[in-house]
């Protein structure tokens, strides 16, 4: 059996969606506001732990559709370190 040669490549077809990106930088910075407002309810008397949780909700804020995921993850970064001294703290997750 004999291959033929094929000297153009057949085009690839464009994707029948569009990169989703976008849609996931508001689901994931709508994420990090929900997650902050439900650690301040918890931070009241932890002064730093407010402190990283305003920092997570600016950062949240900024997000557009170009934004990157590492920025979106530099707010959950924050509330990470809001969680961990809320925990240093003695507070307890349920």
């Amino acid at each position: 059996m004999t291959t033929l040669q094929h000297p153009v490549s057949a085009p690839l077809r464009s994707p029948r969606f569009e990169e989703p990106q976008t849609h996931d930088n508001y689901v994931l910075a709508t994420r990090v506001v929900h997650r902050a407002e439900t650690l301040l309810e918890a931070a009241h008397g932890y002064p730093l732990a407010v402190a990283h949780i305003e920092t997570a909700f600016e950062l949240a804020l900024e997000v557009t559709d170009t934004s990157t995921w590492a920025e979106i993850g530099a707010a959950s970064d924050h509330l990470e370190m809001a969680q961990d001294e809320l925990e240093r703290g003695g507070y307890r997750f349920r």
